[in-house]
């Protein structure tokens, strides 16, 4: 990796209701993000709504949502951004493309409840 490359990764989401400057609540999430270039990190706070039509199953795709912070966070990076200069970091995901598909979970063994010796 060079120095210029950066390294995005999620590190945790916080679901919850923000208050709106009109004094109402809307549902969101803030995703901490760590971001890296060469040997200096960095983490961030993305302020994440949905849409108000987005689907019950793109509700549920955290891996979805966690793609497009990571992919508006390059965008940022792209367009000057830095992380050492504050800056209100707010999205409102939409819907995926219809031809989408997460990626398949891993399927792990069962394993049995019970353990007798």
């Amino acid at each position: 990796m060079s120095d210029s490359e950066w390294l995005i990764r999620i590190e945790g989401v916080l679901k919850a209701h923000f208050i709106q400057a009109d004094g109402s609540s809307r549902p969101g999430a803030d995703w901490s993000v760590g971001l890296k270039q060469g040997d200096k990190t960095y983490t961030v706070m993305v302020r994440v709504y949905l849409s108000a039509d987005m689907t019950p199953e793109a509700r549920a795709d955290e891996y979805y949502q966690g793609q497009t912070v990571i992919g508006y966070l390059y965008d940022c990076l792209a367009n000057g951004w830095h992380p050492e200069r504050p800056a209100n970091l707010a999205i409102t995901i939409q819907n995926p493309n219809p031809d989408y598909r997460p990626p398949k979970a891993e399927k792990t063994a069962k394993k049995p409840r019970w353990r007798f010796w």
